[in-house]
């Protein structure tokens, strides 16, 4: 008993020896009249042979083969057998649009149209499967990303910043190479950055609105439920001196600790102050500042910072 035959007309015939061999190349069984029927065999012997001795029919499923009379008389054959014993016997596989009606209309088929290789592969051995994995994908973030731990370190100069960033994350959708991530500076100002890590790059984006907006970049597709790690530096000039004397980090996804580490190199400085604030005019929440005495390095830890909340350091 083979476990399948491959039932096709002429006209799609590297399409139905293709799909013999991906079967028969995953260890299933195969009758395929290209390879198995030879000259002087009795042709509607064999045909009846291999429907016979075959578990399930693969339709290769085209507009031609929906018109051929004796494609039609293999899958009804099959189909009657599918109804008596109220079990799949009927596999189409879709290779093109078609207009289904009667009595295959209602079958489901392995559809492969306008599919890549490796996707229609895929899909053809998993929809011969007879039972589906009953586990699912996992829970649809609305978030791509959540921050395991974020640490970053500002060192301030007279005419210069230097900020370096130091994320550990946790991918929650998979199939992408990039992180987006953006600096609040002065138009008028120069910010240089550069990759730490190696495996990653950076791609500047000109999304034309006050923020640098950039992409990390690594060297493969990030999968889902991975653990990275990535750390970046960026140079702000101060030439104008604009800058005064804060930081602010808006929390946009789910960071389980932030950690901002502050060196000043200007010794009159005495205090320093941090605050939650609120992101929103809707939202009062914003709190009061909290007071310390300052030793550079200054260092603020921050438990499951709140979504859509500015954490402010500044002296």
């Amino acid at each position: 008993m083979k476990n399948f035959f491959v039932s096709y007309t002429g006209t799609d015939l590297n399409y139905a020896t293709w799909v013999a061999e991906v079967l028969e190349s995953n260890n299933y069984t195969v009758t395929i009249q290209a390879w198995d029927f030879r000259p002087g065999d009795n042709f509607v012997s064999k045909i009846n042979e291999a429907l016979s001795e075959c578990q399930k029919l693969i339709v290769i499923l085209s507009e031609n083969y929906l018109k051929s009379k004796w494609c039609e008389a293999e899958w009804t054959s099959k189909f009657t057998e599918q109804m008596n014993l109220k079990e799949r016997r009927i596999i189409p596989i879709r290779i093109e649009p078609v207009d289904l009606k009667g009595l295959l209309s209602p079958i489901v088929y392995i559809d492969i149209f306008d599919k890549s290789e490796n996707v229609a592969k895929k899909e053809i051995l998993d929809g011969i499967k007879n039972d589906n994995m009953r586990k699912s994908g996992g829970y649809p973030s609305y978030f791509s990303m959540e921050h395991i731990e974020i640490d970053i370190d500002y060192y301030v100069e007279e005419s210069s910043i230097t900020y370096i960033k130091t994320c550990k994350s946790k991918v929650l959708v998979g199939g992408k190479d990039r992180i987006h991530n953006r600096i609040t500076w002065f138009a008028d100002e120069e910010i240089s950055l550069t990759a730490l890590t190696d495996g990653i790059r950076i791609e500047y984006l000109d999304l034309k609105d006050t923020n640098l907006n950039y992409n990390v970049i690594f060297d493969r597709l990030l999968k889902r439920g991975e653990e990275i790690e990535f750390r970046v530096k960026a140079v702000l000039s101060n030439n104008k001196k604009h800058f005064a004397n804060f930081f602010s980090t808006e929390v946009i996804t789910p960071i389980n600790d932030l950690n901002i580490h502050l060196n000043i190199s200007d010794i009159s400085i005495e205090k320093i102050f941090t605050q939650k604030l609120s992101s929103s005019p809707m939202n009062i929440r914003t709190e009061s500042p909290k007071e310390y005495l300052f030793y550079s390095p200054f260092h603020w830890h921050i438990t499951a910072p709140e979504l859509n909340f500015e954490y402010k350091i500044y002296w």
